[in-house]
Order: structure tokens, then sequence, then C-alpha cells
């Protein structure tokens, strides 16, 4: 099917040239991010919402993402990481996202309303004691918001990460996380890089454990 798409008058050049500026924001951007990410306040506030992440798994407590759009995308990739493995094989561990059951998903939204999307899989699945790792890049997502405030209510331990937009869920969560960036992109990017860390940090830990035991 032919379809009338602006993008079928636009040239080889134009495209090259498009691609090329957009790569170069980007990669600027992350030169001024890096910077910022080294701040030693951000840092220890990445690290202890590690430590407390941790804490919970080796408790017998499971991990719960959750994020709209391309946050759910990481979520799932989040959870997937904790379950299997990141760079080095470990026995699995609890993780689930509950942005990954569209039959839950849209059964929620239509029979209850949108906002309620991840409240309802929070308070069937969740346990004192459990992590919410919640993810929005605005810091206002109104069933982002709802499940954190049932998390503190149900003594669920909450992670939220979030970019300069949202620090208005300071006090909202046991850890805050702001990316200093107002740009979506960049911020999705650094959320995975802070959980990617976490997940590996686990997973050389859980390696070094295994090595003494066999030695």
């Amino acid at each position: 099917m032919n379809i009338d798409h602006p993008l079928r008058r636009v040239g080889p050049d134009q495209l090259a040239d498009a691609v090329a500026a957009r790569r170069d924001a980007g990669i600027a951007s992350w030169v001024a991010l890096g910077r910022d990410l080294a701040d030693p306040i951000l840092c220890a506030e990445v690290d202890q919402a590690g430590a407390d992440l941790v804490s919970s798994l080796v408790s017998g407590g499971t991990l719960l993402v959750v994020g709209n759009g391309g946050s759910a995308a990481i979520a799932s990739h989040v959870a997937a990481e904790f379950i299997g493995k990141c760079i080095h094989d470990r026995d699995p561990l609890p993780a689930i996202s509950l942005a990954e059951s569209l039959s839950s998903i849209t059964a929620v939204g239509n029979d209850y309303g949108y906002e309620h999307v991840f409240t309802r899989g929070l308070a069937a699945l969740g346990r004192p004691g459990d992590v919410l790792l919640a993810m929005t890049t605005s810091g206002t997502s109104p069933n982002v918001v709802a499940a954190l405030d049932l998390a503190r209510e149900r003594e669920i331990r909450t992670i939220a990460m979030t970019g300069s937009r949202g620090t208005m869920l300071r006090g909202r969560a046991d850890h805050v996380l702001v990316v200093p960036s107002d740009e979506t992109p960049r911020i999705q990017e650094v959320h995975m890089l802070w959980a990617h860390a976490w997940c590996e940090a686990i997973d050389v830990l859980s390696s070094l454990d295994a090595h003494v035991a066999h030695r």
C-alpha cells in the first residue's frame, strides 16, 4: 500500500543531514550529561537506591516496575535483566513489569480508568518489603504517581526515576532519582543506565559469591 507520507519527498542527502544533526545533538547532550551524572550527590542517591533494592531482593522481596510508553519498554527490559542476567550468569531474581500485560492494562483501563492500570497490579502482587521502581520522564503521569502513593500505603519501598521537570516527586518516594535533562530520549537512556548499573553490580557480586563457594 502506498502512503502519501512527507518522507516520500525527502532526498537521500536531506535524510543523511537530518540523521547526522540528530546524532551529533545526542552526542553533545551526552557529553554534558556525563559531567552532570557524575555529581557526587546524585551518585550517592543512585547508589543508595540500588542498595535498598538489593536489600529487598536478598530478603525475599520482588522488584515491580512501572512506566508508560518508552518507559514501559524499559520496565520490561529491567524486569527481564533481573530474571535473566545482565553480564554474568547467576540465579534468577524476582522481577515483574506491571506494564507487560496488554490484556490487564486494557481491562483495568476500560473498567476502572487508565490511572489505575498499575495500582491494580500492585495491589494484587505487591507485598511489604518489595520494591516499586517507577519511571516517568515528566514526573506527572497519574498512573505512576498513583502507584507510588499505593506502594507507600502498602509498605512497599519506592524508587522514582524522572527528569528535571519531575522534582515534584520528591517526598513522594523513598528515592527520587532526577536526570538533569528535559529531553525525553536522554532521560530514558539514563534510566536504563542506572538500572543496568544495579543489575551489573548484582551479577558481579553473585559471581564473586559463586567463585568463593567453589574454592
